[in-house]
């Protein structure tokens, strides 16, 4: 069952939006399948300290950080906020900007700048705009951030023991590979990830601080969420895909107590995203909302490992690494001989 579905938009008239800070333009928060707005990203990065993994003869620099992965595809990812604790965030793709409950923002003492006013399906809620004096992940610092405020609990469903979500304002200034089945994050530093990973690459457009992969052939425009634990399509593009409803007499509700969105649940009898083909699909269907170009919400947990390049606006799904090219290399040379023993 989706825990949440909830999409807010910016309440601001051009008065407003003049009186915020710069890096603070239009705001929206997100839940699951949502966008956490548009935030121009000020922030300075401090210079991380050299961390070198070894492959084979190939030396890359990276950050190498363990997560947890939740039943729902989820995925839990320690951050530091102000040089204290580390506290497990929400590992957010769908998300523009980063946000912190108001417990953990209360503890750390961040500091509160304005508030502002967000509109979902439901109704309005104001949300404060906080900034933190360093937010961290692996070795990678973001000096000065603006981060949103807010009851996650009450806003998205999540659990107590989380305590943030990490959002693109962070996580778009790195290329890295995300490995779900080995549970870590590894953040390239100096060296090239992409000199290590093999696979076909997937170019994505970026907006809004947000990742569009194409899929379907390049028919489909999918935002890619790593916080939403289904796919979700709307229903004008579904029907192009032949989407068969599971239980067309019924609908469910998703959502927060701040408001409740109908969707229903489908299969599609195929989705291609680069060479990867997946078939019988469980998807859920929802109402296109005004003014959303997307075509719907691609969850990270379709695949075992992703590898993000955000410095040339690629991805590759499910990329061999070169120890795993090199384990190949052997085991087909090992079944030559073999070959070659058997034949004599």
């Amino acid at each position: 069952m989706i825990a949440c579905f909830v999409t807010l938009m910016p309440e601001l008239n051009a008065q407003e939006a003049a009186s915020l800070s710069p890096n603070v333009a239009a705001i929206a928060v997100h839940d699951a399948t949502s966008d956490i707005g548009t935030v121009k990203a000020g922030s300075r990065q401090v210079s991380p300290r050299d961390s070198v993994a070894v492959e084979g003869q190939r030396v890359t620099a990276r950050s190498v950080v363990r997560i947890s992965v939740r039943e729902n595809g989820r995925l839990l990812v320690p951050v530091s906020i102000n040089g204290k604790k580390e506290c497990r965030f929400l590992f957010d793709t769908g998300a523009t900007i980063s946000v912190v409950s108001e417990r953990l923002a209360t503890k750390m003492g961040v500091s509160v700048k304005s508030t502002v006013r967000v509109q979902t399906f439901a109704g309005a809620v104001s949300l404060a705009v906080g900034q933190v004096d360093t937010l961290q992940v692996g070795n990678h610092s973001i000096v000065g951030s603006e981060v949103l405020i807010g009851d996650l609990g009450r806003l998205f469903n999540l659990d107590p023991g989380i305590e943030g979500i990490l959002g693109q304002d962070l996580l778009s200034r790195f290329n890295y590979l995300l490995n779900r089945r080995g549970r870590k994050l590894e953040i390239e530093e100096e060296g090239n990830l992409a000199s290590v990973v093999s696979g076909t690459r997937v170019t994505f457009e970026k907006r809004g601080g947000k990742i569009y992969v194409p899929a379907a052939g390049g028919a489909l425009r999918l935002m890619l969420d790593s916080g939403n634990p289904y796919l979700v399509l709307y229903e004008d593009v579904a029907q192009k895909l032949n989407a068969v409803m599971v239980n067309s007499s019924g609908e469910s509700a998703v959502g927060s107590s701040i408001g409740r969105r109908a969707i229903r649940p489908s299969r599609l009898p195929e989705l291609e995203i680069g060479d990867s083909h997946f078939r019988n699909v469980e998807a859920y269907l929802s109402i296109r909302g005004s003014g959303r170009s997307e075509d719907g919400f691609l969850p990270l947990h379709f695949f075992d490992s992703i590898y993000i390049n955000n410095s040339e606006n690629f991805l590759i799904a499910n990329p061999l690494s070169f120890g795993d090219r090199r384990h190949n290399l052997e085991i087909q040379s090992a079944s030559y001989l073999v070959c070659q023993n058997t034949l004599w």
